[in-house]
Order: C-alpha cells, then sequence, then structure tokens
C-alpha cells in the first residue's frame, strides 16, 4: 500500500513522511510533492496509489482542484484533505467529491495517526470489493472474450484515441463497456505493463516517429500525441528519451 503526500510546504511533508510510523499503517511506501503539478506526475507514473493526504490551500492549482481532476482521469485513492481554514465552502466541496477525511492544520500526529488508520481499512475493504467484482467480471469475460481479445481491443482503443488529452483507463473502459478495474487488472497481466505506463510510450513512439519523419512544429506534435500542453510535452519527452525533442530530430535525421 503507498501513499501520496501533496503540501507546497517542504518541512509540513517532510515531517509528515518522517514521523509516521508507516510500517504499523501497512504502509510501504510513501510519495512526496510540493505543487499538484508534481503530484500529477506522480499519479500518471504509477497505477499503485492507494491513499491521498493533500493540503487545500496551495498556490497555482489547490488541493481540491487536484482530486477534481483526480477524479476526471480515472484515479480513485481514499482521499484526505488538511486545510489551516474551518470554511463551509471547502467543506462543501470536499463533501461534493467524496473526500474521505478532513484534517485542521496544524498537524496533530495523533488524530493524523487515527485517520490514517481508518484510511488503510477503507482502502483495504474497497480492493476487496474490488476483487469480488474483477472475479464476476473475469467470469462473464470468459463466455464473452478473451483476454487476448480484451488486450487488442484496448491497444486499438488507446491508438484512435492517442491525440485526445482524455485519453486514460476511465475512458477507454467506457468506449469498449468494461469494468475498469477488471480491464486494467487484465491489461497489465497479459501486455506486462500498465495502461497509464502503455498509453504514455504509445504517445512517445509516435512523438518519435513525428519528429524524424515529418515536418510538424513541436506544438503540432505535442497536439497530435495528446499532451495537454507543449511544456508539458518537452518534460516528459527529455525526462524518458534523455534529450529534448529538438535534439532527437536533428540526431535522427
Amino acid at each position: 500500500m503507498n501513499i501520496l503526500v501533496v503540501d507546497d510546504e517542504y518541512y509540513i511533508v517532510k515531517n509528515i513522511i518522517e514521523h509516521t510510523d508507516w510500517s504499523a499503517l501497512g504502509i510501504e511506501k510513501q510519495f512526496p510533492a510540493y505543487s499538484a503539478r508534481q503530484a500529477k506526475q506522480i499519479l500518471e507514473g504509477t497505477d499503485d496509489i492507494d491513499i491521498l493526504l493533500t493540503d487545500i490551500e496551495m498556490p497555482r492549482e489547490s488541493g481540491l482542484e487536484l482530486v477534481s481532476w483526480m477524479k476526471e482521469n480515472g484515479f480513485s485513492p481514499t482521499i484526505l484533505v488538511l486545510t489551516g481554514h474551518q470554511r463551509f465552502d471547502y467543506a462543501q466541496t470536499a463533501l461534493n467529491l467524496h473526500i474521505f477525511s478532513y484534517i485542521l492544520k496544524p498537524v496533530d500526529a495523533e488524530n493524523l495517526n487515527e485517520e490514517l488508520k481508518k484510511a488503510v481499512k477503507n482502502v483495504r475493504r474497497t480492493r476487496i470489493l474490488r476483487k469480488e467484482s474483477i472475479a464476476i467480471e473475469e467470469q462473464l469475460a470468459r463466455q464473452e472474450q478473451t483476454p487476448t481479445d480484451l488486450v487488442t481491443a484496448i491497444k486499438e482503443c488507446v491508438k484512435r484515441n492517442l491525440s485526445s488529452p482524455d485519453l486514460n483507463r476511465n475512458m477507454i473502459a467506457d468506449e469498449i463497456h468494461i469494468n475498469m478495474d477488471y480491464m486494467s487488472h487484465q491489461f497489465h497481466k497479459k501486455a506486462g505493463i500498465s495502461l497509464s505506463n502503455y498509453i504514455i510510450d504509445e504517445r512517445m513512439h509516435e512523438a518519435r516517429r513525428l519528429l524524424v519523419t515529418t515536418d510538424y512544429s513541436l506544438q503540432q506534435i505535442s497536439d497530435k500525441t495528446g499532451f495537454s500542453n507543449i511544456s508539458y510535452f518537452h518534460r516528459q519527452f527529455k525526462k524518458i528519451s534523455g534529450v529534448t525533442p529538438q535534439q532527437y530530430r536533428t540526431d535522427h535525421r
């Protein structure tokens, strides 16, 4: 079980991560992030975030905006939010987003630990329900569609929608009419890669092809490969390929 801790105040994140008995809670990995943007990058790089603990009031993008983005993109960890103010509008928005727990700052270590215990129980309960759902879906799928056919259908859906910034697990599940958890489980099992990482790999593969074989601008390539903006495309490309898009184009022509 893993947790993502998000706060623009470095020492709050450091204090929570270093002074919480994670092993007693059954949480193996702790991911720190200091902005909503950094949190999104972590979420897009792994399918394994079970609990999100985020501050609400952060510059540029709030914790509630981060949670809303996660819901839209098919991420569903158990969510705890931190805030320094008892504001009704925050509480109302948190309820609308199905926030699990609402914690006031300054953070009391004992209270936080109790809320984390409850969150861990919720994750375990959710996992049991998902396993039961997957078992039912698997039984139905054996009668209707083989896992190989399912993987092929997913890959074709990714290919068709590669230019869409909205391409994610939720969108694919809706398009091929299948349970999202079962779909992700079967794809990872048969393809040997998580669906989120497969989408990123396909976007990078197409971006490299376009850089070498066309004269499209970087903005056009960013649009055609489904990146939300050119700066994010540039960062992701350099992170994965080791060079900038322009350097790659120059080196491979």
